[in-house]
Protein backbone atom coordinates (compact mmCIF):
# COMPACT_ATOMS: atom_id res chain seq x y z
CA UNK A 1 0.00 0.00 0.00
CA UNK A 2 1.29 3.63 -1.28
CA UNK A 3 -0.72 5.98 1.24
CA UNK A 4 -3.42 4.41 3.37
CA UNK A 5 -6.15 6.37 4.66
CA UNK A 6 -9.59 6.44 6.00
CA UNK A 7 -9.47 3.75 8.34
CA UNK A 8 -12.66 2.64 10.10
CA UNK A 9 -14.17 -0.58 11.42
CA UNK A 10 -16.96 -2.34 9.84
CA UNK A 11 -19.33 -3.85 12.66
CA UNK A 12 -21.77 -5.68 10.19
CA UNK A 13 -18.43 -7.57 8.26
CA UNK A 14 -16.50 -7.52 11.23
CA UNK A 15 -13.61 -6.43 9.00
CA UNK A 16 -11.22 -3.32 8.82
CA UNK A 17 -11.62 -0.80 5.19
CA UNK A 18 -9.45 1.68 4.73
CA UNK A 19 -8.50 2.91 1.33
CA UNK A 20 -4.97 3.12 -0.71
CA UNK A 21 -5.99 6.65 -1.47
CA UNK A 22 -3.81 7.82 -4.64
CA UNK A 23 -4.40 4.17 -6.37
CA UNK A 24 -7.92 4.57 -6.18
CA UNK A 25 -8.53 1.15 -3.95
CA UNK A 26 -10.68 -0.14 -0.77
CA UNK A 27 -8.76 -2.18 0.98
CA UNK A 28 -10.47 -4.93 3.29
CA UNK A 29 -8.31 -6.60 6.12
CA UNK A 30 -10.10 -9.44 7.74
CA UNK A 31 -9.13 -13.37 9.23
CA UNK A 32 -8.48 -14.23 5.68
CA UNK A 33 -5.74 -11.11 5.02
CA UNK A 34 -6.15 -7.78 2.53
CA UNK A 35 -8.33 -7.90 -0.23
CA UNK A 36 -8.55 -4.58 -2.69
CA UNK A 37 -11.25 -3.32 -4.69
CA UNK A 38 -10.23 -0.55 -7.27
CA UNK A 39 -13.49 1.57 -7.69
CA UNK A 40 -11.54 5.20 -9.23
CA UNK A 41 -8.28 7.29 -9.65
CA UNK A 42 -8.57 8.62 -6.38
CA UNK A 43 -10.60 7.55 -3.11
CA UNK A 44 -10.27 9.55 -0.13
CA UNK A 45 -12.92 8.12 2.27
CA UNK A 46 -14.95 5.01 2.80
CA UNK A 47 -18.61 4.72 5.30
CA UNK A 48 -21.41 2.39 5.40
CA UNK A 49 -25.22 3.12 4.59
CA UNK A 50 -28.09 1.37 5.18
CA UNK A 51 -27.55 -0.35 2.04
CA UNK A 52 -23.91 -0.81 1.20
CA UNK A 53 -21.45 2.27 1.49
CA UNK A 54 -20.62 5.74 0.50
CA UNK A 55 -17.19 7.00 -0.78
CA UNK A 56 -15.46 10.05 -1.98
CA UNK A 57 -13.64 9.97 -4.85
CA UNK A 58 -10.89 12.01 -6.85
CA UNK A 59 -14.22 15.13 -7.29
CA UNK A 60 -17.31 14.02 -5.72
CA UNK A 61 -18.90 11.34 -3.93
CA UNK A 62 -20.01 7.98 -4.92
CA UNK A 63 -22.78 5.42 -3.44
CA UNK A 64 -21.75 1.87 -3.41
CA UNK A 65 -23.27 -1.78 -3.04
CA UNK A 66 -22.28 -4.16 -0.65
CA UNK A 67 -20.08 -5.70 -3.07
CA UNK A 68 -17.91 -2.23 -3.19
CA UNK A 69 -19.11 -0.98 -6.95
CA UNK A 70 -19.68 2.19 -7.99
CA UNK A 71 -23.53 2.90 -8.91
CA UNK A 72 -24.14 6.48 -8.78
CA UNK A 73 -21.59 9.06 -8.99
CA UNK A 74 -22.25 12.60 -7.39
CA UNK A 75 -20.03 14.94 -8.74
CA UNK A 76 -19.19 18.31 -6.33
CA UNK A 77 -15.95 20.16 -8.45
CA UNK A 78 -14.48 19.95 -11.62
CA UNK A 79 -10.94 20.94 -11.40
CA UNK A 80 -7.96 18.45 -11.74
CA UNK A 81 -5.99 20.84 -9.80
CA UNK A 82 -7.86 19.36 -6.72
CA UNK A 83 -9.17 15.97 -4.54
CA UNK A 84 -11.28 14.97 -2.20
CA UNK A 85 -8.85 14.16 1.09
CA UNK A 86 -10.48 13.19 4.46
CA UNK A 87 -13.88 13.52 6.80
CA UNK A 88 -16.59 11.91 8.56
CA UNK A 89 -20.49 11.55 9.11
CA UNK A 90 -21.68 13.74 11.93
CA UNK A 91 -24.16 11.79 14.31
CA UNK A 92 -27.27 12.81 12.30
CA UNK A 93 -25.12 10.76 9.27
CA UNK A 94 -24.33 13.97 6.73
CA UNK A 95 -21.02 12.92 5.74
CA UNK A 96 -18.22 16.03 5.21
CA UNK A 97 -15.31 15.77 2.90
CA UNK A 98 -12.66 18.28 2.54
CA UNK A 99 -11.31 19.03 -0.46
CA UNK A 100 -7.56 20.05 -1.18
CA UNK A 101 -5.08 21.31 -3.55
CA UNK A 102 -2.66 18.59 -5.48
CA UNK A 103 -0.23 21.08 -4.95
CA UNK A 104 -1.46 22.09 -1.28
CA UNK A 105 -1.97 25.54 -2.73
CA UNK A 106 -2.77 27.73 1.18
CA UNK A 107 -6.62 28.05 1.32
CA UNK A 108 -7.84 25.95 -2.07
CA UNK A 109 -9.73 23.22 0.17
CA UNK A 110 -13.27 23.19 0.65
CA UNK A 111 -14.95 20.95 3.81
CA UNK A 112 -18.32 19.36 1.82
CA UNK A 113 -21.36 18.20 3.65
CA UNK A 114 -23.57 15.39 1.91
CA UNK A 115 -26.85 14.99 3.15
CA UNK A 116 -29.29 12.41 3.71
CA UNK A 117 -30.91 13.27 0.03
CA UNK A 118 -27.83 13.12 -1.72
CA UNK A 119 -27.34 17.21 -1.94
CA UNK A 120 -24.36 19.07 -1.80
CA UNK A 121 -23.44 22.10 0.33
CA UNK A 122 -20.11 23.97 1.43
CA UNK A 123 -19.72 23.80 5.35
CA UNK A 124 -16.24 25.15 5.30
CA UNK A 125 -14.27 27.07 3.14
CA UNK A 126 -10.38 28.27 2.68
CA UNK A 127 -8.87 24.70 4.30
CA UNK A 128 -5.68 23.68 3.14
CA UNK A 129 -4.88 19.65 4.09
CA UNK A 130 -8.75 19.28 6.09
CA UNK A 131 -8.18 15.70 8.00
CA UNK A 132 -9.46 14.31 10.94
CA UNK A 133 -13.45 15.10 11.38
CA UNK A 134 -15.00 13.71 14.30
CA UNK A 135 -17.64 15.29 17.00
CA UNK A 136 -17.63 15.37 20.73
CA UNK A 137 -19.71 16.14 23.56
CA UNK A 138 -22.95 14.86 21.92
CA UNK A 139 -22.15 15.71 18.79
CA UNK A 140 -22.15 19.77 19.86
CA UNK A 141 -18.39 20.21 19.38
CA UNK A 142 -16.47 19.13 15.84
CA UNK A 143 -12.53 17.96 15.82
CA UNK A 144 -11.41 19.20 12.81
CA UNK A 145 -7.47 19.53 11.27
CA UNK A 146 -6.06 21.53 8.57
CA UNK A 147 -2.77 19.61 8.48
CA UNK A 148 -0.80 23.01 7.72
CA UNK A 149 -1.90 24.51 10.90
CA UNK A 150 -0.28 22.26 13.20
CA UNK A 151 -3.40 22.69 15.27
CA UNK A 152 -6.46 20.68 15.75
CA UNK A 153 -9.97 23.25 15.89
CA UNK A 154 -12.93 23.04 18.25
CA UNK A 155 -15.90 23.86 16.34
CA UNK A 156 -19.46 24.35 18.25
CA UNK A 157 -21.71 22.58 15.98
CA UNK A 158 -25.42 22.86 15.44
CA UNK A 159 -26.17 19.44 15.42
CA UNK A 160 -29.74 20.22 13.71
CA UNK A 161 -28.59 22.16 10.85
CA UNK A 162 -25.50 20.53 10.49
CA UNK A 163 -23.62 23.62 10.46
CA UNK A 164 -20.36 24.58 12.03
CA UNK A 165 -19.71 27.89 14.12
CA UNK A 166 -16.96 29.94 16.21
CA UNK A 167 -13.82 28.14 16.89
CA UNK A 168 -11.05 27.76 19.13
CA UNK A 169 -8.22 25.55 19.63
CA UNK A 170 -8.32 22.28 20.73
CA UNK A 171 -5.17 21.39 20.88
CA UNK A 172 -1.62 22.85 19.50
CA UNK A 173 0.92 20.32 17.89
CA UNK A 174 3.30 23.11 16.82
CA UNK A 175 6.33 22.46 19.32
CA UNK A 176 6.35 18.79 16.78
CA UNK A 177 6.58 16.05 16.56
CA UNK A 178 4.24 15.95 13.94
CA UNK A 179 0.83 17.43 12.17
CA UNK A 180 -2.45 16.20 13.24
CA UNK A 181 -4.36 13.65 10.96
CA UNK A 182 -6.63 11.13 11.06
CA UNK A 183 -8.66 10.90 14.16
CA UNK A 184 -10.51 8.33 16.53
CA UNK A 185 -12.61 8.42 19.45
CA UNK A 186 -12.50 6.50 22.56
CA UNK A 187 -15.30 5.30 24.90
CA UNK A 188 -14.12 7.38 28.22
CA UNK A 189 -14.04 10.82 25.76
CA UNK A 190 -10.28 10.31 24.34
CA UNK A 191 -9.02 11.86 21.05
CA UNK A 192 -6.68 9.30 19.01
CA UNK A 193 -4.55 11.69 16.75
CA UNK A 194 -2.28 9.97 13.76
CA UNK A 195 0.70 12.24 14.01
CA UNK A 196 1.98 12.77 9.89
CA UNK A 197 5.76 13.41 10.44
CA UNK A 198 5.26 12.36 13.92
CA UNK A 199 5.70 8.63 13.29
CA UNK A 200 3.20 8.16 16.33
CA UNK A 201 -0.52 8.37 17.64
CA UNK A 202 -1.37 10.78 20.30
CA UNK A 203 -4.43 10.71 22.82
CA UNK A 204 -5.93 13.47 24.17
CA UNK A 205 -8.58 13.99 26.64
CA UNK A 206 -10.94 16.18 26.53
CA UNK A 207 -9.68 19.07 27.79
CA UNK A 208 -6.97 18.78 25.27
CA UNK A 209 -3.95 17.30 26.98
CA UNK A 210 -1.91 14.69 26.08
CA UNK A 211 -2.46 11.31 27.52
CA UNK A 212 -0.82 8.41 25.67
CA UNK A 213 1.63 8.08 22.82
CA UNK A 214 2.04 5.44 20.82
CA UNK A 215 5.36 5.65 18.71
CA UNK A 216 5.28 3.98 15.40
CA UNK A 217 8.40 2.34 13.18
CA UNK A 218 7.73 4.75 10.23
CA UNK A 219 7.60 8.80 9.77
CA UNK A 220 3.87 8.69 8.61
CA UNK A 221 1.33 7.98 10.16
CA UNK A 222 -1.93 8.73 8.58
CA UNK A 223 -5.30 7.39 9.90
CA UNK A 224 -6.58 5.58 13.05
CA UNK A 225 -9.40 3.44 14.01
CA UNK A 226 -10.82 1.22 16.79
CA UNK A 227 -12.53 -2.25 15.86
CA UNK A 228 -11.60 -6.08 16.36
CA UNK A 229 -13.12 -7.86 19.42
CA UNK A 230 -14.43 -5.97 22.26
CA UNK A 231 -13.22 -2.82 19.76
CA UNK A 232 -9.93 -2.83 22.08
CA UNK A 233 -7.30 -2.43 18.88
CA UNK A 234 -6.38 0.90 17.33
CA UNK A 235 -6.02 0.01 13.77
CA UNK A 236 -3.11 2.75 12.10
CA UNK A 237 -2.86 3.35 8.32
CA UNK A 238 0.64 4.45 7.43
CA UNK A 239 2.19 6.03 4.12
CA UNK A 240 5.05 5.76 2.19
CA UNK A 241 4.35 8.91 0.37
CA UNK A 242 6.30 12.48 1.61
CA UNK A 243 9.47 10.30 3.04
CA UNK A 244 11.84 11.91 0.14
CA UNK A 245 13.52 8.97 -0.54
CA UNK A 246 14.24 6.93 2.93
CA UNK A 247 13.67 3.57 2.84
CA UNK A 248 10.91 2.58 5.88
CA UNK A 249 10.28 -0.86 5.75
CA UNK A 250 6.99 -0.82 7.59
CA UNK A 251 6.20 1.99 5.51
CA UNK A 252 2.74 1.72 4.00
CA UNK A 253 1.77 -1.53 6.24
CA UNK A 254 -1.35 -0.98 8.90
CA UNK A 255 -0.13 -1.36 12.77
CA UNK A 256 -2.65 -3.28 15.51
CA UNK A 257 -2.15 -1.74 18.92
CA UNK A 258 -3.99 -3.31 21.99
CA UNK A 259 -5.20 -1.01 24.21
CA UNK A 260 -6.62 -0.50 27.35
CA UNK A 261 -9.73 1.35 26.22
CA UNK A 262 -12.57 0.78 23.59
CA UNK A 263 -13.42 2.44 20.44
CA UNK A 264 -16.72 4.81 20.39
CA UNK A 265 -17.30 3.73 16.76
CA UNK A 266 -18.52 5.55 13.71
CA UNK A 267 -21.77 6.98 12.52
CA UNK A 268 -22.81 6.35 9.44
CA UNK A 269 -24.72 7.54 6.27
CA UNK A 270 -28.05 8.05 6.74
CA UNK A 271 -28.29 8.25 2.54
Amino acid sequence: MFHGEGAFWDPRSGVLRHVDMLAGDIVTLGAGGAARSPIADVVALLRRRAEGFVAAIECGFALLDDELRIVREIPVFDDPRMRMNEGGCDPMGRLFCGSMAYSAAPGAGTLYRLDADLTVSVALEGVTIPNGLVWTDGGSTALHADTVDERIWAYDYDLAAGAFGERRVFADLSDGPGAPDGMALDDRGGVWVALWGGGCVRRYNAEGDITDEVRLDVTNPTSCAFGGPGGHTLFVTTSKDGLGGREEPHAGLVFAVETTVSGAGVHEFAG
